[in-house]
């Protein structure tokens, strides 16, 4: 089964179940990623769709620290609910370590020796970590591993 038809029969059960929330946060999703598939005019793989999941809890995270800083809590707590649904269809994120640990191996295998390198090491490891890990962090990460 795919992440796209588990999440059609997830919204099927809560539907079925009266899950509000739930509901409204898969319906959603569900339209977004019509929309993906509408622009890529082709259907969407299990990639794809992890992508528009990690863009999705980014953007609601961003949006609970703002509605936190404005005071807004009730707003921040539905958002925090939000990304618990999506979090649930995304894999498995990596650990620092694990994250550290695929940095050291880009650096060695470039050659990389300081900050100069930098996007010699990045983009590749993006492409290995995918939405396992936030961009801010592996940012983080490879300036720290790359600094003098």
């Amino acid at each position: 089964m795919t992440l796209a038809e588990r999440i059609d029969a997830d919204l099927l059960t809560a539907l079925k179940g009266r899950e509000a929330s739930r509901v409204d946060v898969l319906r959603f999703l569900k339209s977004s990623l019509q929309n993906a598939r509408i622009a890529k005019q082709a259907d969407l793989i299990d990639a794809d769709v992890e992508k528009l999941l990690a863009s999705d809890v980014k953007r609601r995270t961003e949006a609970m620290a703002q509605f936190r800083a404005g005071g807004r809590n009730d707003l921040a707590d539905a958002d925090a609910a939000a990304i618990a649904i999506l979090q649930a269809y995304l894999p498995q994120g990596l650990s620092e370590a694990e994250i550290t640990e695929i940095i050291t191996q880009q650096v060695a295998a470039v050659g990389a020796t300081g900050p100069t390198d930098f996007g010699k090491v990045m983009g590749p490891v993006m492409a290995k970590v995918g939405t396992r890990a936030d961009g801010k962090m592996v940012q983080a990460l490879v300036k720290k591993i790359l600094s003098p």
